[in-house]
C-alpha cells in the first residue's frame, strides 16, 4: 500500500470503534424525543450514512419528517456536547498514521460527521495533527457526498488519482471512492458481520489498519 501517496480515511468504522457512544446518544435523542424505540434495531451496521438516514433506518415506519428532524436535533445535541466519549481509536491507527507521515505521504480524513463532533472527537483523541486537512459532511455548510469531498481533496491538493486510496468500512465509501476515480481499499475490521458485499464492492480489503504497512 506504500506503493500510494495519499491516503483518504473514513472515521467511523475505519479510525475509530465509536459504536457504544453512538448508540448511548441515539437512545438519550429518542428518550428526550418521550419516542419509544426497539433499542435493538440501534446496531453497528447502521453507522456510516449520514444521520437523517441513520434515524431512517433505525424506524423505518416513522413518516412523520417533524419527529424524524427532532430526534435527529437531538442526538446532534448530545453528540456535539459530549464530555465522556466512551469512542475508542482502533488498535494499529497510530503506528499506522506515524508511519505514513514518515514516509512523506499526505493524509486526509472524509466523513460523513457534521463538522462539530468530528473535530471533537479528532482533538480527544490526539487524530487531528495527523491530517492534512478533514473534510464532513457540512464542512462547507450545504452537504456533500463523499465523492465530492475526495473530488475536491484531488482538486485543491492537485494529487493524482492513480496514487490515491479511499479506506472505510462501509460498501458506500468504496462506491465513492471509485466515483471519484481513486483506489478503493476495504477496512475488515470496521461495523458489521457480513463482509463479503464490502469485499465484492473493494479494490483491496485489509484485515487490520496495520496491514497497510505489510501489504
Amino acid at each position: 500500500m506504500l506503493m500510494f501517496k495519499n491516503f483518504i480515511f473514513d472515521l467511523d468504522g475505519t479510525l475509530i470503534n465509536s459504536f457504544d457512544e453512538v448508540r448511548k446518544c441515539f437512545i438519550l435523542a429518542f428518550e428526550k424525543a418521550d419516542y419509544p424505540v426497539d433499542k435493538s434495531r440501534i446496531t453497528p451496521e447502521i453507522i456510516g450514512p449520514p444521520l437523517y438516514d441513520i434515524v431512517c433506518n433505525i424506524i423505518p415506519e416513522e413518516k412523520d419528517e417533524a419527529k424524524i428532524l427532532q430526534i435527529v436535533e437531538n442526538y446532534n445535541f448530545f453528540y456535539d456536547n459530549e464530555q465522556n466519549d466512551i469512542s475508542k481509536v482502533y488498535d494499529g491507527v497510530f503506528k499506522v498514521l506515524d508511519s505514513l507521515k514518515a514516509n512523506n505521504c499526505r493524509i486526509f480524513m472524509a466523513t460523513y460527521k457534521p463538522d462539530i463532533p468530528t473535530l471533537r472527537i479528532a482533538k480527544q483523541f490526539n487524530l487531528i495533527d495527523y491530517f492534512e486537512e478533514i473534510y464532513t459532511i457540512d464542512k462547507f455548510g450545504d452537504h456533500i457526498t463523499k465523492t465530492q469531498m475526495i473530488e475536491m481533496i484531488l482538486e485543491k491538493y492537485n494529487l493524482k488519482s492513480s496514487e490515491t486510496v479511499m479506506i472505510g468500512d462501509a460498501v458506500s465509501d468504496m462506491t465513492c471512492a471509485k466515483s471519484a476515480g481513486v483506489t478503493a481499499v476495504g477496512a475488515l475490521w470496521g461495523y458489521g458481520c457480513e463482509k463479503q458485499p464490502l469485499t465484492n464492492s473493494a479494490d483491496y480489503t485489509l484485515n487490520s489498519i496495520e496491514d497497510l504497512l505489510n501489504k
